[in-house]
């Protein structure tokens, strides 16, 4: 029964601190309580004035409904997966978002930094390596998460020059 026991705690640690379980996105909200106003470098109200924030406000445009037309999608494309995967986070095949993750939101932190329903109390200056041991992502000057959606498989792809165009982002 003792090794039953520890075997099934031991499976569970292992599913659960080291990056095999599942993750979901909690949403903007919790991001912004704690990462807005000057003492926290104004994250949040940067992130407000980039095309990220407005990302899923694009699909509702005259323009979107003709991509998606000319795509033959099957629903809007503020419903349609195939927008809303890089338009808003937590839209991915096998992502997972709590009811607090808002597709209206757009593009949020927890597109770069990934979901954050196992870090979002743990992380911070003084709790910066249990938050990455938890999932938090923090910026690796690596241009493939940005390349999930900035890519040719974007119907209005026009080119992506990581270096200038993180300038727009960054915080």
């Amino acid at each position: 029964m003792k090794k039953v026991l520890m075997l099934t705690i031991t499976i569970f640690l292992v599913i659960n601190f080291n990056g095999f379980s599942q993750n979901k996105y909690v949403g903007i909200k919790a991001c912004a309580s704690c990462h807005k106003g000057e003492k926290n470098n104004f994250i949040y109200e940067k992130w407000l004035k980039t095309k990220h924030a407005e990302a899923y406000n694009t699909l509702k445009s005259e323009k979107s409904k003709e991509i998606a037309k000319k795509l033959n999608l099957k629903s809007d494309p503020t419903e349609s997966i195939e927008c809303l995967k890089c338009h808003a986070t937590g839209y991915f095949p096998g992502e997972q978002s709590l009811a607090t993750n808002k597709k209206e939101d757009g593009v949020t932190c927890e597109a770069c930094h990934g979901p954050g329903s196992a870090y979002k109390n743990k992380h911070g200056k003084e709790k910066k390596e249990e938050g990455i041991k938890l999932g938090l992502v923090i910026g690796t000057n690596d241009e493939k998460i940005c390349k999930k959606c900035h890519n040719s498989e974007s119907p209005t792809y026009a080119g992506f020059n990581y270096k200038k165009d993180w300038e727009k982002v960054k915080h």
